[in-house]
């Protein structure tokens, strides 16, 4: 049995259900495990099934580059035989079915029963040879001769929409730099970019090898690792085997089939006292939301089975996770308000003797129901599933607007990659289907704009302004209870001077009612600083006014022939919001107040 598995990609590791636990450092495979510096130990069982699995291919086409076909068409199917071997049950070959080396990849696929083949068209008139029109299943055109108006390279664009979607590049390649854009060295690059694994086949080498890119140093150059290639004894190179593809995919969390996201409600009851307590709390103070209107999904978008589910799969994980954080966060306003009902409790004796009694039965029952919340909220780890279902709710929708244009969510030279389950959605969905023409192109990239610039800039500055209000307003109510309680503390010393000029007692009740404020305040001081502390609202609204400033900036840049390279800058500001809120977790852990 797999006690836990480690990835070296992202340094997480995941515990027996699938859910991430600590970060780590990256750290390298052996060829029987892997161990990290805080003693977790991977192994992988030689039967392990991997989920599925979406395989790129790029190679050449020139006769004099490919050499002999009959010979590469045999290595091909040892290749994707190797795949079956390392644990790939169920797989999808993107290709862009062009004559050479696409074609032998195409049927030696078709022969092997791996899955179907979809095939990425650089121009809107291309249409597969004779000899491989029985391979196109599902297609995928492009408006190549507008992006080459646009001063791009279209032959570059298409590789990108195969390596974006990639979870393991084939390439049959000779190993040396590309005589044009878009050629299969560019493949090679823009996989070891975006951190996709590569099962190089050589014309006339010695056998399949193995492209690690977590191997590659940071400052990584294409030239300088093509001058590594032709040294023996690179650690970037390896022979390929079952077990080294097995390990490069199970590092990219494809170690297990992933079960579909919950059908919408929470998996445990959540029905303890005021679960909207927290939305009411921030109403009051912060003000009442007021949603801006999306932009309408296009409807040739919306009949794409692809988008469809993910779709529903980013509605099911969205609601999740706003039911997880409503209940974990209005638990902790219940738990700071209770500190503060019971420091009023635990007072009220020294103003009204006679009910000392009940008012002690009244803080042992508040003790209760606070220790009752706090020990629910501890034993199902509710702060680190709230987390994690934000996480997983912010990567399909970067996933989803993503899919619609294209684009990786692991942009160039940031490897960054999202959760493995909206990977998972993500790779079920395929590519879009049909052509990219203009229309499509700007419908769709309006669209996707509005999900990952202009409507997210409208929400952050949005959220900036609620909770600034709300950290304002609890930062002035503590200021206004210290301010009262210096007023007590001055008048009881000044009538306690009054009464002794007099020779008269002080009053019994004002001795009550300075003992009360002395304990209630510092009690709403407490409760403040606990709920900028495990909440952070004040730093989540610079936060937020930081990220919807760059984001309205790019907004700018969003025209037609823009839309790829903007929806990367802000997936890159996103990932970097997101992982700041990873960092949050231990943080957001809930504070019994007292």
């Amino acid at each position: 049995m797999v006690e836990c598995r480690v990835s070296s990609k992202r340094g997480v590791v995941l515990g027996m259900d699938g859910r991430r636990r600590f970060q780590f450092s990256p750290h390298q495979p052996t060829e029987h495990g892997e161990a990290t510096g805080s003693g977790v130990f991977r192994t992988e069982p030689s039967d392990v099934r991997l989920g599925f699995v979406q395989v790129a291919f790029a190679g050449h086409n020139r006769t004099t580059d490919l050499g002999d076909k009959a010979v590469m068409a045999g290595e091909l199917k040892a290749a994707f035989a190797m795949l079956a071997k390392a644990g790939v049950t169920e797989a999808r070959l993107l290709t862009g079915l062009a004559r050479g080396a696409d074609i032998l990849a195409a049927r030696a696929w078709r022969e092997a029963g791996m899955g179907p083949v979809h095939a990425v068209f650089s121009f809107l008139t291309d249409t597969p040879g004779r000899d491989a029109t029985d391979l196109l299943e599902q297609g995928t055109w492009l408006d190549g001769a507008a992006t080459r108006d646009s001063g791009r390279n279209p032959y570059l664009a298409q590789t990108r929409w195969l390596i974006g979607a990639a979870d393991l590049l084939v390439v049959v390649w000779t190993g040396k730099h590309a005589r044009g854009a878009g050629g299969t060295a560019d493949a090679v690059r823009l996989a070891l970019e975006h951190g996709v694994p590569v099962l190089w086949l050589q014309p006339g080498g010695t056998g399949p090898k193995l492209i690690r890119p977590e191997r590659l140093e940071e400052d990584f150059g294409f030239l300088e690792f093509l001058e590594q290639l032709t040294f023996t004894g690179t650690p970037l190179v390896q022979q390929a085997t079952p077990a080294a593809l097995r390990h490069a995919l199970a590092d990219l969390d494809l170690v297990r089939k992933l079960e579909p996201l919950g059908a919408g409600g929470l998996s445990d009851p959540e029905n303890l006292p005021m679960p909207r307590a927290y939305r009411l709390f921030l109403r009051v103070l912060g003000g009442r939301s007021i949603p801006q209107p999306p932009h309408p999904v296009p409807a040739d978008l919306e009949a794409q089975e692809g988008f469809l589910r993910l779709t529903h799969a980013h509605s099911r994980a969205d609601r999740q996770a706003n039911e997880l954080g409503a209940v974990h966060r209005s638990h902790q306003v219940i738990l700071l308000m209770v500190a503060i009902l019971a420091a009023v409790a635990g007072s009220a004796s020294s103003l009204w003797p006679d009910v000392k009694i009940t008012m002690v039965s009244v803080e042992l029952v508040l003790a209760i129901v606070a220790l009752m919340i706090w020990r629910d909220s501890e034993r199902g780890l509710r702060h680190q599933r709230w987390g994690e279902a934000r996480r997983l709710a912010e990567d399909l929708r970067l996933e989803r607007a993503a899919w619609a244009i294209g684009v990786s969510t692991a942009p160039h030279g940031v490897h960054l990659t999202s959760t493995a389950d909206a990977r998972h959605e993500r790779r079920m969905a395929s590519l879009p289907t049909g052509r990219f023409d203009q229309e499509r192109i700007d419908a769709w990239g309006k669209w996707a704009m509005d999900q990952l610039v202009a409507g997210q800039a409208a929400y952050h500055r949005q959220q900036s302004g609620i909770n600034g209000r709300v950290s304002h307003r609890v930062h002035q109510l503590d200021i206004f209870s210290f301010f009262v309680l210096l007023t007590m503390l001055l008048g009881y010393l000044g009538a306690v001077a009054a009464m002794a000029i007099v020779g008269r007692d002080t009053p019994h009740w004002l001795s009550g009612i300075v003992f009360m404020t002395g304990a209630i305040v510092p009690a709403i001081g407490a409760a403040g600083l606990a709920l900028e502390a495990t909440l952070s609202l004040g730093e989540e609204a610079q936060r937020s006014r930081v990220l919807a400033e760059r984001l309205d900036a790019l907004a700018n840049d969003a025209g037609p022939g823009r839309y790829p390279a903007v929806a990367n800058a802000a997936i890159r500001l996103q990932r970097v919001q997101e992982d700041h809120w990873a960092e949050g977790v231990v943080r957001r852990r809930m504070v019994r107040g007292g």
